[in-house]
């Protein structure tokens, strides 16, 4: 037998080591019972629990990995009436198009008054191409993610974000094959009731724009994965997010000028105006009712290349209008301009106000502030 070999155990000194009667054997056993126990509770109150975490979005997310939504604080302090549940459809490389959605449900009565409160809240992705028609896909992508309060996503992605959601445009290799891009969403909604009659916007916290910035890709990394056009190295945000410029502000009067562009007015003093990012990639603008938040004017000029492609195919052949560089198209709820400035190509959106005037005015705005020719032609903004 070498030095480094175990010596078997003698049997009579395993017999001894335990007992010989009944009775003792099942004092051992209870002892062992009670010993895995004390571990297990030790364990549990030191919350390392090994139960398996639950995992969100074709498992990009893991519970309490971090935002308010995955973790107990999004119940508040009736976590005994709340759920969280998820529900999913994964891309395949077959179908690639997919969703999942992180529901937030609680109903309790209020400590305060007595009402009976009800909180429904949701985290929704959408993985998928662009629609083909342009109406749904100026909606999809310009009312729902190019507003005031929208940032470039960083690290140079191309995409934007805010607190509540954001849109990522993955790379050329992930395209259809008619060449729409693929994107991926993420937007949160939520609603607060209290009694018969009170009831208000309650989103679910994404923990910032940042963090909405990260969940985001790493929902995108998953589908892409599920899809099979994944780049060689997965998508990271590893930068600072973009700061907007300034909180919204309100119009005080019918002839100020809105966006920060002279000669752009609405005729009103009833609204308030975000200023959004102002880059050579991204600039957004939005105007709302200062009390009512019902939308006056949306403005986005955008020149990222992946984030621009996603109006490919819907601009038109043809100017705007006579005099008027480029083509574009101006319809009644949406209007946009494509032209080359500066050697490169230009997208300059209009939401919610059908006046090329005001379209013409922040065109030709963003042109000058890019250092290149005007858009429209001059006096076309009077």
């Amino acid at each position: 037998m070498s030095e480094t070999d175990e010596a078997p155990v003698a049997p009579g000194r395993l017999r001894r080591a335990l007992p010989h009667s009944r009775r003792g054997r099942l004092l051992l056993i209870s002892a062992l019972v009670l010993a895995v126990a004390g571990t297990a509770l030790g364990t549990w109150a030191a919350d390392t629990w090994p139960w398996p975490k639950d995992r969100y979005c074709w498992g990009a997310w893991e519970e309490d990995s971090g935002p308010g939504f995955l973790g107990e604080e999004a119940f508040g302090d009736h976590d005994d009436d709340g759920s969280r549940t998820g529900r999913e459809t994964a891309p395949t490389r077959e179908r690639p198009t997919g969703s999942c959605e992180v529901a937030i449900d609680s109903d309790y009565k209020s400590r305060y008054d007595g009402e009976e409160v009800s909180v429904d809240q949701r985290v929704s992705v959408e993985y998928g191409p662009v629609p083909k028609a342009a109406e749904a896909r100026l909606s999809m992508v310009q009312d729902r993610f190019l507003g005031g309060d929208m940032v470039p996503l960083p690290d140079g992605l191309p995409g934007t974000v805010n607190g509540r959601g954001g849109l990522l445009v993955l790379p050329k290799s992930c395209d259809t094959d008619d060449g729409r891009p693929t994107v991926v969403t993420l937007e949160a909604t939520g609603r607060y009731s209290s009694g018969p009659s009170y009831t208000r916007n309650d989103p679910p916290d994404l923990g910032g724009t940042r963090e909405a910035a990260v969940l985001l890709v790493a929902a995108a990394n998953r589908g892409m994965a599920a899809t099979g056009c994944a780049p060689d190295e997965p998508l990271r945000i590893s930068s600072p997010v973009y700061d907007l410029p300034g909180n919204s502000e309100f119009v005080f009067s019918a002839s100020d000028d809105v966006c920060g562009v002279r000669g752009l007015r609405l005729g009103t003093e009833d609204v308030e105006e975000q200023i959004g990012a102002v880059t050579r990639d991204l600039q957004t603008c939005s105007v709302r009712g200062d009390r009512d938040d019902v939308p006056y004017l949306d403005l986005a000029m955008v020149a990222q290349p992946r984030l621009a492609a996603v109006f490919n195919g819907i601009v038109g052949e043809r100017p705007v209008a006579r005099g008027w560089r480029g083509t574009g198209l101006i319809g009644e709820k949406h209007a946009l301009v494509r032209a080359d400035c500066a050697g490169r190509p230009v997208t300059v959106l209009m939401g919610v106000s059908a006046d090329p005037d005001h379209l013409a005015a922040f065109a030709n705005a963003a042109a000058a502030r890019l250092g290149c020719a005007p858009i429209a032609p001059k006096g076309a903004a009077r």
